[in-house]
């Protein structure tokens, strides 16, 4: 079997795996302090250096919808794609629901394989993970991209906590259990740089954000973040060199001329 095979059969294991879990996470997204908190940081991203109202977006894995939901409240037009058919029809129902779906629409499709642009904005939130060629994404995003476009991605950070306990149960810590997707290659900051600059962009805002440790015990301590002063403070830490330790790192990239 050829490497692309092996990678096809791989990410229809992640497909199975989303379009399981979709609802649930639908279900779950205002509770889920996790999602608000790297969204957050998402947005205030967006907010600081994409085009504003009135830009077109792709957002590469966009799920149930939830970011789409929120460009919608921006003024954005454009789609969303995911691997997820499950995810696909919950984001158009979503947009329908919030009466966007003339503007914006999600529809299945592939990383790799882009809907034609040019785009001034283009999300990949919780993606970069799941593929075994995260360059050969960026080059296909690059090449649809706007001039002066951005490019934001949030993805698990290898060196923080929960990637020490990562590494710690790899190396078969007893007492520590994951539950991973099916291709779950957590980056770092050089990583991501690296890809980037590989694919013709340049970083403009480094932000990192989710502090708290994984496991049972940072999920207790996860329920702090339902209080805006705390989500407030991690916005704000984000930004600084504590940043560079957050379970998730959230780049923007500009292309090249």
């Amino acid at each position: 079997m050829t490497d692309a095979a092996r990678e096809d059969d791989k990410l229809d294991d992640v497909r199975e795996y989303y379009d399981r879990i979709a609802p649930r996470l639908r279900a779950v997204e205002q509770q889920n302090w996790h999602l608000q908190s790297r969204m957050s940081c998402v947005l205030a991203t967006i907010d600081g250096y994409g085009p504003g109202p009135g830009g077109r977006v792709l957002d590469v894995g966009c799920g149930g919808g939830f970011l789409l939901e929120a460009l919608a409240g921006r003024g954005y037009a454009g789609v969303g794609i995911d691997l997820s058919p499950e995810s696909v029809d919950i984001a158009r129902q979503r947009l329908r629901d919030i009466g966007a779906d003339d503007r914006l629409d999600a529809q299945v499709g592939s990383a790799y394989e882009p809907p034609p642009g040019p785009f001034d904005l283009v999300c990949l939130t919780d993606v970069l993970e799941h593929l075994e060629d995260p360059r050969g994404c960026l080059r296909a995003l690059r090449d649809q991209m706007a001039p002066g476009g951005l490019l934001v991605i949030s993805t698990p950070n290898r060196r923080s906590l929960p990637g020490a306990r990562r590494w710690l149960a790899e190396k078969g810590m007893p007492g520590i259990n994951l539950s991973l997707a099916p291709i779950d290659n957590w980056q770092t900051w050089v990583d991501l740089e690296s890809h980037a600059a590989a694919a013709g962009m340049v970083p403009v805002s480094k932000r990192g954000i989710f502090f708290r440790p994984g496991g049972k015990v940072g999920s207790q301590i996860g329920r702090a973040y339902r209080y805006g002063t705390v989500r407030d403070l991690e916005r704000r830490a984000s930004g600084t060199p504590l940043g560079r330790f957050g379970f998730y790192i959230v780049l923007g990239f500009r292309p090249l001329p």
